[in-house]
């Protein structure tokens, strides 16, 4: 039986920044390079121990969102990283589609360098626990580490922690659940796979050549009649990338529903997630002579993620912005994905590509109920369907690097993130460029 005990401690205040992210995956490590090049004193909180968030701990590859109709839309700090990748053999861009398939440990290297580079502070093994608030503003939040708790002061903040967890511990309004979620999914690598036969040579690459599909269909088949006849669990896909060299296959298969912002229930599903996992290969093995020999050398440390709250912003993206193509006056990213629902109960997957270009406004990275913070990659303002546009690594990048601007012209023009002087915000946006 569940009861409540009375809890108070005196913490100690170790720090006081210009700007704190909450998150240093995709969105997060480049919001806090963004905010840093804007001159604010930085600091990112990250509970793993390295940066690259579900993109290198969940083996989630490849990067897509770069390129819309063989077009680059996203520039910046996201396809400055890109090149640094390339630079160290740790990326191969795919044209025409511009998807990147990376390595995950040079992922992570790199990703280091960059926020070292701009003297950010970092605390990784750090994750969140709560916050403090003065009126409309958080004035603190309080993280805990093998240091115990401790509060971190900042004139502002960036939620990038992917779930909204500081929105949602500040008390901010979130738009609601309505349908079902997309479920999740446990991303796993394969060694010892025979990549050089038609089966798998040309879809470990999603370049998009010749209108060829990311999903391979022959094995999906396969997979199809293995479920049906209850050897396999539901799956999505599958999905094949490349890991850069060698025969080690980053695979995206497995898929369960399930409320991620619950621990309980999350719990239960990475469990089960990674018997599917090991069901899933043992019938690849079976079906085909590419796979006989392979072997799983590592899986996510968590269960990707596809969905879970989002802010209620000052607007919200719905289907009928994507559809119309309308250009908001403070575009802060460009969406090139296309609208990819997976079902949250079997196979079935909707992907919907888009005719027209599409942008996030800057309004629907901050909400009206709080002066200090802002919503970056996948939590901010969005309807079920641009969301399943939004929620890809470069344009989560690219909010990122929006979000390092905004925070810092907060700072500078000493008004609310949601109250900015536009025309200062749109040069500032504008002279970046990682908005094409």
């Amino acid at each position: 039986m569940s009861h409540s005990i009375p809890y108070r401690k005196e913490i100690p205040v170790i720090a006081e920044y210009d700007v704190l992210v909450v998150g240093g995956g995709p969105s997060g490590f480049v919001a806090a390079i963004s905010a840093a090049r804007s001159g604010k004193r930085t600091a990112i909180v990250e509970r793993y121990g390295f940066f690259g968030g579900t993109a290198v701990a969940g083996y989630v590859l490849p990067i897509s969102g770069f390129f819309f109709k063989e077009k680059q839309v996203v520039g910046g700090i996201a396809w400055e990283f890109v090149r640094r990748l390339e630079a160290k053999n740790g990326a191969i861009v795919e044209y025409p589609r511009g998807d990147v398939s990376f390595h995950p440990e040079t992922y992570k290297v790199v990703a280091e360098a960059m926020t070292e580079e701009c003297g950010i502070t970092r605390y990784t093994n750090t994750t969140l626990v709560d916050c403090l608030r003065d009126g409309n503003r958080v004035t603190h939040v309080i993280v805990n580490s093998k240091n115990g708790l401790e509060a971190i002061a900042a004139k502002t903040f960036i939620d990038a922690s992917g779930d909204a967890d500081l929105f949602h511990l500040a008390g901010a309004p979130m738009l609601p659940q309505g349908e079902s979620r997309q479920p999740l999914s446990l991303c796993f690598v394969i060694e010892n796979v025979d990549t050089s036969t038609p089966l798998l040579r040309d879809c470990i690459h999603h370049d998009g050549k010749d209108g060829r599909r990311s999903c391979n269909f022959v094995i999906r088949d396969y997979l199809l009649s293995c479920a049906e006849k209850g050897e396999i669990p539901q799956f999505g896909g599958p999905w094949f990338n490349s890991m850069v060299d060698g025969s080690s296959l980053a695979v995206n298969v497995t898929r369960m529903a399930g409320d991620a912002c619950d621990r309980d229930e999350l719990a239960k599903v990475e469990l089960q997630l990674r018997r599917d996992m090991l069901a899933v290969v043992d019938a690849l093995k079976r079906g085909f002579p590419e796979f006989k020999d392979c072997a799983v050398t590592v899986s996510g440390f968590n269960a990707g993620i596809r969905e879970t709250r989002h802010i209620k912003g000052v607007t919200t993206m719905t289907l009928d912005d994507v559809l119309a193509g309308n250009i908001p006056e403070i575009p802060v990213a460009h969406c090139a994905h296309p609208m990819d629902i997976h079902s949250a109960k079997g196979a079935g997957q909707s992907l919907t590509h888009l005719e027209k270009n599409v942008f996030i406004p800057y309004e629907a990275t901050v909400s009206a109920s709080l002066d200090n913070v802002v919503a970056a990659g996948r939590t901010i303002s969005a309807a079920r369907e641009p969301y399943a546009s939004i929620r890809v690594q470069a344009t989560a990048m690219s909010i990122g690097e929006a979000a390092g601007i905004i925070a810092s012209l907060a700072i500078d023009a000493d008004a609310p993130v949601h109250r900015l002087p536009r025309e200062v915000l749109k040069q500032r946006i504008d002279e970046r460029g990682f908005v094409l």
